[in-house]
């Protein structure tokens, strides 16, 4: 149907993303840096997606499109998907699932525990992401994932916290996330709905 467009696009992207992210990956295996490169994309891609997805409501209101919103589900599950994927590169090909070195980046780097805290806040939100689940809950799922409020801007701390080279890619994305959350704020919302 003409009007599902927009969500295959999220997919064709993620998917082709995802391929040459992998791909990238195997080619390069001999590489010392291709498991930092690959922890790098994947946690930049997952936050990049996360962001796509908390922006689709605002951007309903300001563009008059509502159908943006129904690429947002589809936008927020890719990116646990690539966050995953920079979890499962850090604890497995980093550190070889060796509990005591990643206890002691917890305990020593700040920018680890951070990111821990934001990834557990986005597993409940995807275990309930399904319509059937919306409808389980009612009013309590809306309420269960205003998490994203508390996740989102934890994620882009530790990309902060971690990133070295690229602070102003980072104090970019947190400008945006700040801005965002102001479009939340109820009186901003009504009035943005109101000119919609």
């Amino acid at each position: 149907m003409p009007h599902y467009w927009l969500r295959r696009l999220v997919h064709v992207i993620a998917l082709l993303l995802l391929a040459w992210m992998i791909g990238d990956f195997l080619r390069n295996l001999e590489s010392y840096a291709a498991n930092r490169t690959l922890m790098l994309r994947s946690g930049a891609v997952g936050l990049l997606l996360l962001v796509a997805s908390f922006t689709c409501t605002p951007l309903s209101w300001l563009c008059r499109w509502p159908r943006v919103v129904q690429v947002r589900r589809a936008l927020g599950l890719y990116g646990f998907l690539f966050i995953s994927i920079h979890l499962v590169v850090y604890a497995w090909l980093d550190n070889a699932f060796m509990l005591a070195l990643m206890v002691r980046d917890l305990g020593e780097r700040r920018a680890m525990s951070v990111g821990l805290l934001a990834f557990a806040l986005l597993i409940p939100l995807v275990i309930t992401s399904t319509t059937g689940w919306e409808r389980r809950l009612g009013k309590r799922w809306r309420m269960l994932h205003r998490l994203v409020y508390l996740a989102l801007p934890l994620s882009v701390l530790h990309y902060l916290w971690l990133e070295r080279d690229f602070h102003r890619a980072a104090w970019l994305y947190a400008a945006i996330v700040a801005l965002l959350l102001l479009f939340r704020l109820p009186v901003v919302r009504q009035r943005l709905r109101q000119n919609g």
